[in-house]
């Protein structure tokens, strides 16, 4: 059974002074590898006596990770605790209400159905980034230099945050890319499209056409958004039964004006051109794109 399902029935099951003692321990994380009995207690506003006898219950279900090795006894979250928080808190919002079966599993993100209140079907995207994860280590670590205690966890809600705020920057443009509808911690909530991805090199009618979709969408996040996907390929693309193009995955996504834009957008174009040209003998002019969003200042960029 999926760890998120067992979140689920746990977000029913807990009583609201174990979710304070995990809240509690998530505060106290930002201080402590493990956190105190004390720092617990203090955090969940629980008293001490209470508060062991919640972490012994919680520690039992086997949703929390302990230690001793460090002088005292202290305990940590693990991403089973970490999912009920967030569910927790996206029901408590109205966001969702159920989550159904897995739409899709990548090294990164976990994907879910999930339910509304009024009965809509929606994505539930899981960050799950991992030590070898570096590429997020390397976006995200201009927001982590000056904590002295970092998390996996605390890395995926970094992740999640991001590629929120992506999406809600693209929202009033109207483009084909799933709309946010919620997030909270290392889950968001979005719009469920339907299709398959492009890495399964589904016959086309007219490869070009679908190129120039997905054109007009890098131009228009680029100079309307003001930002750039950098993780953009054949994975990140689905394609609808009527052969429109819809663009996912924004957690890696860069403003226009980092000083690395011009390389991001490259690679963005150059994956999209490797592709077709491999699967279906069409291609576009990568350079001519490129002058159009730079123009005159390419020539300087390329320097750097």
């Amino acid at each position: 059974m999926p760890q998120i399902f067992r979140a689920a029935n746990l977000v029913r099951e807990l009583d609201k002074e174990d979710l304070r003692i995990l809240t509690g321990i998530e505060l106290g994380m930002r201080r402590f590898q493990f956190v105190p009995v004390e720092q617990i207690s203090f955090y969940a506003r629980i008293n001490r006596s209470e508060t062991q006898f919640r972490l012994d219950k919680i520690h039992q279900i086997g949703i929390l990770q302990r230690s001793s090795q460090l002088g005292y006894i202290g305990y940590q979250l693990i991403s089973e605790s970490y999912d009920v928080l967030a569910l927790n808190a996206l029901v408590e919002k109205n966001i969702v209400v159920a989550v159904g079966d897995a739409i899709g599993r990548g090294k990164e993100s976990d994907v879910f159905f999930g339910k509304t209140p009024d009965g809509n079907d929606v994505a539930l995207k899981i960050h799950r980034i991992g030590q070898t994860s570096f590429r997020k280590v390397r976006k995200l670590r201009n927001y982590v230099k000056n904590r002295r205690h970092i998390s996996w966890l605390y890395v995926s809600r970094l992740s999640a945050e991001s590629e929120y705020e992506a999406l809600k920057r693209i929202e009033p443009l109207n483009l084909n890319v799933p709309k946010a509808l919620g997030q909270n911690r290392h889950i968001v909530v979005m719009e469920l499209i339907d299709g398959n991805d492009l890495s399964l090199i589904p016959p086309l009618t007219d490869p070009m056409d679908v190129i120039n979709q997905i054109l007009r969408i890098v131009e228009a996040l680029f100079t309307e958004a003001h930002l750039i996907h950098c993780d953009l390929g054949e994975f990140n693309i689905v394609m609808a039964a009527d052969e429109q193009v819809q663009l996912i995955d924004f957690p890696q996504w860069e403003e226009s004006t980092h000083p690395n834009a011009l390389s991001y957008l490259a690679r963005d174009l150059q994956n999209i051109q490797h592709f077709f040209l491999k699967n279906y003998e069409v291609t576009f002019d990568v350079d001519e794109f490129l002058d159009r969003m730079f123009g005159s200042e390419r020539s300087q960029l390329e320097k750097y």
